[in-house]
């Protein structure tokens, strides 16, 4: 990448610094090593369905409006007796519209409301992206009820925003294919010469049931028609309902309806529940009782899998602190619940607080999934402080309100008596996705509590889950879609002040989360149509983890051009070399460098994510909203880009390596994770996401310690390798000589060597035996396999000592490779490089064989 104009100092990375291969045999080594990947991945080529979660707490406020005259624009849709919600229909029919919120209850955000689809002539006549919206909460009340028309402001940033992302949609034979299998396509928008990504948002599912909160909203003209119209420029955030409360919950109502079936019994307890109402004045749950309806869901009609469960909710311990309910009242009066969300998850409050990198990565690599089977009903909160003192740290963390953090996401698999099949034998792929998330104050407790907001990049599914921005109580708390009943989550917030702050130099203002907000925002625009065919669908090169990968790269990409463009802004790093904003930029070179690294493990980018990064970041113009200008991006689901991307194939691979490296460049990470929670269902486990063949640990083990074995090493590292070099020969002048009959090796010989025995040793006895620095292994594990290796290495070295001379052992044959083994295992453990391993044991025997020519040479 272009240099900044700032001498040495500062640099934006071309290409990975450290894991880059470069020309050597080693990139031979490399793509021979990755085509075995490749051949792997082929197996894997059906796999994983795309998954997410969102969370309590207000959508961001938006700004108070003054309404238009709205006599006479009520909103076209069914009576409010029509839509009286019986039990049987309570997932299908929409709850009446409230003029306030019911008591103890609060709105989910200022602005929410159910997006209805125009028909397509209605749509079209316009040229642009619009929504009709059923206002469900407002800040004046004389909004709600209405419809109005959704649509953009009109702004540079959200027209370049539509010029990528809209397009025709026309379904190709994959997403007729797809459709026949019950996968729910955008059936309303296949034929449309235009959709937007407000149409795909509302038309993807094939009824009008998708409810949202916007972002802070402007009032437009009035459409010609007179209908009021509000604008926004951002996507909305997709929500289960419009009101949330917070309430301990008590059991089911004794004598209330019974549902048909429910999980693990024959006769199921109501589906009526009782709840009490959190009081602020008391700061406890001692407030109103009420009696809620909490349905649940029917099975699944093939898998017989229940989504959400209301049974023993009351006794779950993940309730503990509450739980926050999601829903509306329906023609009664009684709150149908939507969602749930654990209070207790998002409180600033870690079960665990552990210190230190050696300890976070330990976590990352075995703690955050340890036993997850055993952990079923649980959750869990963990904190890991990069840089803490271990004496100063407390539990307490310094998390505070309006903290912005980066959330990476993780979900596993469903065991147990229903379990879902498996698509690659031994790996329980599991979904990766980005987030953002923030430190806000919680509107009831009036406590600091942490706040999911998902950027779902999810291909089309079963479920009607629509890739987009979603709120964790949709994501993973909705009874009817999320996964908090039926997978383990697995949520990771990223504090890090390199990311999370917004610079100013010179003339050039820019925020990280920010820029890789609005690529996600684009890449889950593109999934939602299927760039245009209708169908997004699962491949190893092109999945939940591949693109938001991709997103992550075109970020990277874009912060480059735009600091490396302007000319004020390296002029003002170069004159402020001690500001502080110097130092965080200094941190997001070098963060964006390690990252570069995991997205490009070969140096070689993916030509399809280039092609894309070059429309993204301007160097190829786009003008037109057009099926030619969406059609610029790229995407080939080819062997050869999965073996360029190998490291974001697997879900937990990514996850797990993107969390090492913010916790090694200074971050500090907070672990959430549930466990199956909500109500029981004894028909279901959990199960930890793998990595490829993960339930066959030695083959997940081994070959990730020989990719991790294959980074090329630093320049302190050589020297690390050449004073070793140095010490073994001083160690070998205090050993006896042996004097042996060994001629001056060849140059040919020597060269033979180094492949046998000195490559397959090291890869034996220290790359496949020996943990990789990056595991973050405990260290008295690390010195347990250290002494199994040395024990191996030293008895087969007496081996072979005995197979080629009937002399007996002695320190002066069995030294020198004991010391070799010794100083070759510290290496290895300090660099985790098998090209300093080779190097050092093949100079080893130079020196080694030198003496030996010198004392067969010298006269008696």
């Amino acid at each position: 990448m272009n240099r900044l104009g700032l001498g040495s100092r500062l640099r934006w990375p071309q290409r990975p610094s450290r894991n880059r291969v470069r020309k050597t045999p080693w990139r031979r080594w490399s793509l021979g090593l990755l085509a075995l990947w490749t051949g792997l991945m082929g197996l894997a080529w059906g796999w994983f369905g795309a998954m997410t979660a969102p969370m309590a707490g207000q959508v961001p406020h938006a700004l108070a409006i003054t309404p238009p005259h709205l006599t006479g624009q009520t909103l076209e849709s069914p009576t409010l007796e029509a839509r009286n919600t019986e039990f049987s229909d309570i997932w299908t029919t929409p709850l009446p519209i409230q003029p306030t919120p019911p008591q103890n209850y609060l709105p989910v955000a200022d602005w929410a409301g159910r997006l209805m689809l125009p028909d397509q002539a209605t749509a079209e006549a316009s040229g642009t992206d619009w929504v009709w919206m059923e206002v469900l909460t407002s800040p004046d009340a004389a909004w709600i009820g209405q419809r109005v028309r959704l649509g953009w402001q009109d702004t540079p940033e959200t027209q370049t925003f539509l010029t990528l992302v809209t397009r025709g949609i026309e379904f190709n034979a994959a997403a007729l294919g797809s459709l026949a299998k019950g996968i729910v396509h955008p059936t309303r928008l296949n034929g449309w010469a235009k959709v937007g990504p407000l149409q795909s948002l509302a038309g993807t599912r094939s009824q009008d049931d998708m409810l949202v909160a916007l972002p802070p909203v402007v009032l437009g003209q009035p459409d010609p028609e007179g209908h009021p119209v509000l604008l926004i420029d951002a996507m909305p955030t997709q929500i289960p309902e419009r009101f949330y409360g917070l309430v301990q919950i008590l059991g089911p109502v004794a004598d209330g309806p019974r549902p048909d079936q429910c999980p693990g019994r024959e006769v199921c307890p109501s589906d009526l529940v009782q709840v009490r109402h959190y009081n602020p004045a008391s700061q406890a749950f001692d407030g109103p009782t009420e009696t809620v309806h909490l349905p649940q869901v029917p099975a699944h009609p093939r898998t017989g899998v229940f989504q959400s469960t209301p049974q023993e909710l009351a006794q779950s311990s993940a309730g503990e602190a509450g739980w926050y309910l999601y829903g509306a009242p329906d023609a009664t009066g009684t709150l149908v619940v939507r969602s749930i969300v654990p209070r207790r998850l998002f409180q600033l409050q870690p079960q665990q607080l552990l210190v230190g990198q050696a300890q976070g990565l330990n976590h990352i690599r075995f703690g955050n999934w340890r036993n997850t089977p055993q952990r079923k009903g649980q959750i869990s909160s963990v904190l890991v402080q990069a840089k803490a003192n271990p004496e100063e740290s407390t539990v307490n963390p310094t998390w505070a309100v309006g903290d912005r953090l980066l959330l990476l996401h993780l979900f596993g698999g469903i065991g147990g008596d229903l379990a879902e099949p498996r698509s690659v034998p031994g790996t329980v792929t599991g979904h990766f996705a980005f987030g953002l998330g923030e430190v806000v104050t919680d509107p009831f407790t009036q406590e600091p509590q942490l706040r999911l907001i998902y950027d779902q990049v999810y291909s089309h599914n079963a479920q009607g889950i629509v890739a987009g921005r979603t709120l964790w109580a949709e994501y993973s708390g909705n009874l009817k879609r999320g996964w908090l009943g039926t997978r383990p989550i697995g949520d990771a917030l990223v504090l890090l002040p390199a990311l999370s702050h917004t610079y100013t130099l010179g003339d050039l203002t820019f925020s990280p989360l920010t820029e890789l907000e609005r690529q996600l925002t684009v890449m889950m625009a593109r999934y939602r149509t299927g760039d245009g065919t209708g169908a997004s669908i699962v491949t190893p090169a092109q999945s939940c983890v591949q693109d938001s990968s991709q997103a992550l790269y075109e970020t990277i990409r874009v912060l480059r051009n735009q600091v490396s463009r302007s000319p004020l802004a390296t002029e003002w790093l170069a004159n402020h070399p001690n500001d502080p904003q110097t130092a965080l930029f200094q941190d997001l070179v070098a963060l964006s460098q390690r990252l570069q690294g995991q997205l490009v493990p070969l140096g070689m980018v993916r030509p399809d994510w280039r092609d894309n990064a070059s429309v993204l970041t301007g160097i190829e113009e786009v003008t037109t909203v057009d099926t030619e200008a969406a059609g610029r991006f790229a995407n080939q689901t080819t062997w050869l880009n999965n073996l360029l991307s190998w490291r974001t194939v697997i879900p937990r691979v990514a996850y797990d390596n993107m969390a090492a490296i913010f916790l090694q460049q200074g971050a500090d990470l907070w672990f959430l994770g549930t466990y199956q929670v909500g109500g029981a269902d004894p028909t279901l486990l959990p199960l930890a996401p793998t990595p490829l063949f993960g339930d066959f640990v030695v083959i997940p083990v081994a070959f990730s310690r020989l990719i991790e074995s294959l980074a090329m090493p630093s320049g302190g590292e050589v020297l690390m390798a050449l004073l070793g070099l140095g010490l073994f020969g001083l160690i070998q002048a205090r050993l006896p000589a042996a004097v042996l009959p060994h001629p001056p090796p060849s140059f040919l010989a020597a060269l033979i060597a180094l492949f046998s025995p000195v490559l397959w040793q090291e890869l034996l006895f220290r790359v496949l035996l020996l943990p990789h620095p990056s595991e973050g292994v405990r260290p008295l594990m690390v010195g347990l396999w250290a002494m199994v290796s040395l024990g191996l290495w030293w008895a087969y070295h007496a081996l072979q000592q005995r197979r080629w001379t009937s002399d007996p052992l002695s320190l002066s044959s069995l030294g020198r490779p004991l010391v070799v083994g010794l100083l070759t295992t510290l290496l290895y453990l300090a660099t985790g490089s098998l090209l300093i391993g080779v190097g050092f044991h093949w100079g080893t025997g130079w020196l080694s064989q030198g003496r030996l020519w010198r004392s067969t040479s010298s006269p008696s």
